[in-house]
């Protein structure tokens, strides 16, 4: 199970985590600054809405219009990088009764150096966008997109990678180490400009590119579970109640399910041929390629730790949480468009 301080630079993970969530060489650390690309981004988005109010008061034809494109997406390979604030097994008063007596069980940099990953397959998608724009010219136009994505990936797979305490769970002492990403989705608004090649033929080849924000999220869910055999628990070594830990250790299970949320910032580069079906609708190909910053998940619980509330004390106390992280947060889209010109 997963858990989180007051301070998170000092978490640490020595307990086991509630949940679950980028290859051996990537780091654990889920933090990254944000005020820098959501200037980044404002900036962008500032300097193309000045471009789209100039070109559109100096331009005597431009003209209104609104599109709608749907199609299938593809995501590469996805690992979920987690970390928590958990304690070793034996500060945990459920386990241990002795646990408040241990001095390394009441520090405070709780989580430090712990974590694991979760390597997920790449999957395919849908994706449709909606979009309101202005074409100043023949040759350039600017629009609004809304987009809606979602991937169902529905995979389990073993946690591996643990590091701290985290480790000698997963190597060790777990019978079951497993977590699953269900269907990932987001909620996205791009300001994208294009530029278009009129031709004599009815067919005009375009690019275009963007900046925008999506709210992202993903279905998570996990299992961690002990052998029942307490002669499989390696815990509780050189403690007086050794065996009583054992025992109380052996067969228990860590599980819970969450829906992993942040705001994300990125750019959308694209191309795509349109054909001309009369004055005023449009069909087309579009082919895109989307890229966002990191996705960083905010603290979350699960609903058992070591089969007892996600607590680490008796009384309630030093609740446990996890954040989890991933740096793959591309997609190709490949998606059918039809463009309506509202003269």
């Amino acid at each position: 199970m997963r858990c989180l301080t007051d301070n998170p630079e000092s978490i640490r993970n020595e307990g086991e985590p509630v949940m679950p969530a980028l290859a051996s060489s990537r780091r654990v650390d889920s933090r990254r600054p944000r005020s820098g690309r959501r200037l980044a981004f404002f900036g962008l988005a500032s300097t193309l809405m000045k471009l789209g109010l100039f070109a559109s008061a100096g331009a005597n034809a431009a003209e209104l219009y609104a599109g709608l494109s749907l199609g299938g997406s593809a995501s590469p390979d996805i690992t979920v990088v987690s970390r928590g604030n958990d304690r070793a097994s034996i500060c945990d008063e459920y386990i241990n009764p002795g646990a408040t007596a241990i001095p390394s069980c009441t520090t405070a940099n709780r989580g430090a150096g712990g974590g694991w990953l979760a390597p997920f397959s790449g999957h395919g998608g849908f994706s449709a966008e909606a979009e309101l724009g202005l074409r100043f010219s023949p040759r350039f136009r600017a629009a609004l997109v809304y987009a809606r994505n979602a991937t169902r990936h529905d995979e389990t797979v073993s946690s591996t990678d643990a590091s701290g305490a985290d480790f000698d769970k997963i190597n060790n002492e777990l019978s079951v180490g497993e977590e699953t990403l269900g269907t990932a989705s987001s909620h996205e608004l791009f300001l994208a400009a294009y530029r278009d090649w009129p031709n004599s033929s009815r067919w005009t080849p375009w690019v275009g590119g963007g900046v925008g924000v999506a709210w992202a999220q993903k279905d998570f869910s996990w299992v961690w579970a002990r052998s029942a055999n307490p002669a499989d628990i390696a815990t509780g070594a050189g403690q007086p109640n050794v065996g009583e830990i054992r025992a109380n250790l052996a067969g228990t299970v860590s599980a819970g399910r969450a829906v992993l949320k942040d705001r994300i910032t990125g750019y959308v580069a694209a191309a795509g041929i349109d054909r001309a079906l009369s004055e005023s609708v449009t069909l087309g190909l579009k082919l895109q390629w989307k890229h966002f910053g990191d996705f960083q998940s905010d603290a979350y619980q699960g609903t058992l730790l070591r089969s007892h509330p996600p607590n680490l004390r008796l009384d309630g106390s030093e609740p446990v949480y996890t954040w989890s992280r991933t740096e793959d947060t591309s997609r190709a889209a490949a998606m059918l468009t039809l463009r309506y010109s509202l003269r």
